[in-house]
């Protein structure tokens, strides 16, 4: 498990501190004991003590009565992706700072009264990014707490080796959401419909790594302007209604059938990888394949970048490339990824 979390970890948002600089002080003869950095402006410090881990930013409060109030009046920054600190020390934390929390990366909260108590804490003191990965069982059985769909404030949230919260008893109000990715987790298709519908200003939503669910991904957001599937056993996409969407980006994974439909999308500029073997692409009413007369209802006009994947050798896959180009007339970049029969891989950037 500890190899799991290491590589979903890999496709997480890099956390907003940093844990690779060292503090250190040295004086010499002539500074005869003067605090230059605690003469800084209190902007400036609160900047520097927003960089550092949990653990060193608390710290500082008991460097000085310059630094006292310094840590409770700068927005909290809860880095514990690893999950270093325990879950006890996590709820410490948040208790004892006012808010808001910019930025939470939170483990080792499997324990139901702890993570209750912490999610309750980040939705009232209004957290703006949060990413959730829990470091457990497989397979995943641990639940975000529903508490998380009421963060009002929040504008970015992933999870990963969790199970995404259950919207039976909660309408989501996730007004602020602007990206939510899905890590290796589990999202009910009834949860992510009731979900995506709520989020007004979502603009990005990725599926990275999942399994089982979701399965179907039906999409009306008048916000959303990138979707990305990253190696997930999805078996539909369609873009229902996404009249801001301008790229949808595909890495397909070995055996996974998905059927890609483009109903509404205006504003769609890249698509791919589109793996001709796998993916069975349909445009409005028509589904593009060998013997589809290409009519002009089942064209992409908008599209400038498209990516593929062929299994040279397949003659049905080859002779589907053309066919898909006439989709997209106004293509100007192509990339092809061509596998021979002995899997090796050649790929190819034409430009029209």
């Amino acid at each position: 498990m500890d190899e799991t979390l290491a590589a979903v970890l890999t496709y997480l948002p890099p956390p907003a501190v940093s844990t690779a600089a060292t503090l250190s002080f040295s004086s010499s003869p002539d500074d005869a004991g003067e605090d230059r950095i605690g003469g800084l402006p209190d902007s400036l410090l609160r900047n520097i003590i927003s960089r550092l881990p949990t653990r060193d930013a608390a710290r500082t409060a008991a460097l000085s009565s310059r630094w006292r109030s310094l840590w409770a009046s700068t927005p909290l920054v809860l880095d514990d992706a690893a999950g270093e600190l325990a879950p006890s020390a996590v709820a410490a934390a948040l208790d004892s700072h006012p808010g808001p929390v910019r930025s939470a990366r939170l483990a080792s909260l499997q324990d139901p009264e702890v993570a209750a108590s912490v999610f309750s804490s980040l939705a009232a003191k209004d957290v703006e990014d949060l990413l959730v990965v829990v470091n457990g069982s497989w397979p995943v059985e641990w639940s975000v707490p529903s508490d998380v769909l009421g963060c009002a404030a929040l504008r970015r949230l992933w999870i990963g080796l969790c199970q995404f919260p259950d919207t039976s008893g909660q309408s989501p109000v996730l007004l602020s959401l602007e990206e939510l990715g899905i890590v290796h987790s589990s999202v009910q298709d009834r949860d992510l419909h009731t979900l995506i519908p709520r989020c007004p200003e979502l603009q990005i939503l990725a599926f990275v790594l999942t399994q089982d669910y979701p399965r179907y991904v039906h999409i009306w957001s008048p916000s959303l302007c990138g979707v990305v599937l990253w190696k997930s056993k999805l078996r539909e996409i369609h873009l229902d209604d996404t009249p801001n969407l301008d790229r949808l980006l595909v890495e397909p994974i070995a055996d996974a059938a998905t059927h890609i439909k483009i109903i509404k999308a205006p504003k769609l500029k890249i698509l791919g990888y589109l793996d001709v073997g796998l993916h069975q692409l349909k445009i409005g009413n028509t589904v593009i394949k060998l013997g589809t007369k290409v009519k002009p209802s089942a064209m992409v006009r908008t599209l400038r970048t498209l990516a593929l994947k062929v299994q040279f050798g397949v003659e049905d896959q080859v002779k589907l490339v053309p066919l898909l180009l006439k989709c997209f007339p106004c293509l100007e970049t192509l990339y092809i990824t061509v596998f021979h029969l002995s899997r090796r891989r050649v790929d190819h950037n034409v430009r029209q």
